[in-house]
């Protein structure tokens, strides 16, 4: 007797071939079978007859760290079909941690909605952070990045200044710990310091760490608007003279004056591609973006770390420098009238959550580059925003891409816990929107490849072997959902709505959902590279 049978559901087992008919049979945790007939019993049994039976999708982009402390069922994520978040990305992190820098750390990721204090951040590496939470119980599979800004605050702290020689090489050396205990690569946050503040050559010193484990290169780029060709160019260079495997997190061209960039940028990797260097990239389903209100502020700010930046936020003989700069950016980004408030910290400022700049401006009878820079002296740099800059022929190029996997770029949230904030609606829907409105509404690529964007393709990017396909052997990770009805509901108005239409997710051979509901099962666990 198997534990769990599937049968008669239409198989896309991740590799983009087309859908086929048959049962699948788990045991253990694995799928130990797949026929078009399987006559033994099993102790559960689910009639998949109306539906596509696909691996469970790997969310190769998110930024779960640290929300899964109180959202472990990551209930967001997984109602919408997920079982595995790569974290850490951006170059925004929860290891390594170094004690002397652990209130800096904290700040840092709390200017990136990520709710920890510097007394919560218990471990100092990947092996103590992945103990943490195995010991805590999870619903999804967690595969963990080393995040360079975390890096770079550990060895260097927050200062505008290129490493010293002792001080690269101890980069390096907490990068190897960090990839030896079995985290999947290393990210990159090009925009956000301090990861800004490093030049081409520290990168590349780090890439070749990565390049000699095998494991993955991930970049925030640094330029998604009038310099993205150059920031391409720049990770086909690392690419080349590192031989690590480069991914391109979230692709897009940003302001209206780039409009069209983005379909050249991803004509830039295929070409680079074709000369032999490993490059790739992955993408949300949206015209907006989101990120903190304070990548309005410019780089040189920002040095020193939070406390140095609210100082300059604040004083007035920097003040009209600072408008000018803020003002070029919100208008590259299309204006204050576009980006809208989605988090702040304190309750003093909740009512301008899911406003504009422009709103709030007005509230205040003062500028909108004024405002900005009030909100966040206010909120001591904790504010998320959302900016709705991109364009939708864009988005569909870079959909098209069966080189372009599909990653949410959000967090696992729940709907009544989280409700409080504004947020994007890519934490609960990214990929219900692609199998609901661009694979059935407007049939821009078919069910299997899109499928195999969310499962096989993030899989052989992060050299995961043991998931991502319907396959003997490999873990039952597992999503049932109907192709009629599945679709995404959360918007911009209305964000903390689940998907629909994803009727069973199995993570290891237990159900996390099942009928559209959450089990409250948490068999996920954070996985190892080379485990």
């Amino acid at each position: 007797m198997y534990s769990v049978i599937i049968r008669g559901g239409q198989i896309a087992d991740g590799f983009g071939t087309p859908l086929y008919q048959a049962d699948i049979a788990i045991e253990e945790g694995r799928i130990v079978a797949i026929a078009k007939n399987i006559c033994e019993s099993a102790e559960t049994v689910i009639d998949a007859a109306e539906l596509v039976v696909a691996p469970g999708f790997i969310d190769i982009h998110t930024h779960t760290d640290c929300t899964i402390s109180h959202n472990p069922l990551s209930d967001s994520k997984v109602l919408q079909g997920v079982t595995t978040e790569v974290v850490g990305n951006c170059g925004i992190g929860s290891f390594p941690v170094v004690p002397e820098r652990a209130n800096q750390l904290a700040q840092y990721l709390a200017m990136h909605e990520q709710e920890l204090t510097g007394d919560d951040l218990t471990w100092s590496d990947f092996t103590q952070y992945a103990q943490h939470l195995a010991l805590q119980g999870i619903g999804v599979n967690l595969a963990p990045l080393v995040a360079h800004g975390t890096l770079r605050i550990a060895v260097v702290g927050f200062e505008d200044r290129q490493p010293t020689v002792q001080e690269n090489k101890k980069m390096c050396q907490l990068l190897q710990i960090a990839l030896d205990q079995g985290a999947w690569g290393l990210s990159t946050g090009l925009i956000y310091p301090p990861g800004s503040f490093a030049h081409t050559p520290e990168l590349i010193s780090l890439a070749k760490v990565v390049a000699a484990k095998s494991a993955l290169f991930t970049s925030h780029i640094r330029g998604e608007s009038t310099t993205l060709m150059e920031a391409i160019d720049e990770m086909i260079a690392i690419g080349e003279q590192s031989g690590a495997r480069i991914q391109v997190s979230h692709l897009k061209a940003i302001g209206q004056t780039n409009w069209g960039k983005g379909k050249e940028a991803l004509d830039k990797i295929i070409a680079a591609r074709a000369k032999g260097i490993d490059i790739a990239a992955d993408q949300y389903p949206y015209v907006a973006s989101s990120t903190s209100l304070t990548a309005l502020v410019p780089q040189w700010a920002h040095s020193g770390g939070v406390e140095a930046l609210m100082e300059r936020l604040a004083a007035s003989q920097l003040h009209d420098c600072l408008v000018s700069e803020i003002g070029l950016e919100m208008k590259i980004r299309g204006g204050p009238e576009r980006v809208m408030v989605a988090s702040v910290v304190s309750t003093d400022n909740a009512r301008f959550v899911g406003n504009t700049v422009q709103d709030i401006a007005q509230a205040w009878g003062c500028d909108a580059e004024d405002a900005v820079m009030r909100l966040l002296l206010q909120e001591r740099g904790g504010v998320g925003a959302v900016y709705f800059s991109l364009s939708d022929d864009d988005v569909d190029a870079i959909m098209a891409s069966d080189i372009v996997a599909v990653g949410s770029d959000g967090r696992g949230l729940n709907s009544n816990r989280d409700a409080k904030n504004a947020t994007h609606p890519r934490s609960y829907g990214t990929f219900a929107r692609v199998l609901g409105h661009y694979v059935r509404e407007r049939q821009l690529l078919p069910l299997e490849t899109a499928i195999y964007k969310m499962t096989a393709l993030p899989a052989s990017r992060l050299q995961l072997r043991d998931r991502g396909r319907i396959q003997v052997g490999l873990a039952a990770d597992i999503t049932l959902f109907n192709p009629n009805t599945v679709t995404d509901v959360a918007d911009f108005k209305q964000a903390h709505r689940y998907a629909q239409g994803i009727e069973n997710v199995l993570v290891s051979g237990q159900f996390v959902v099942r009928e559209g509901r959450l089990t409250g099962n948490t068999p996920g666990k954070v996985l190892y590279k080379d485990r």
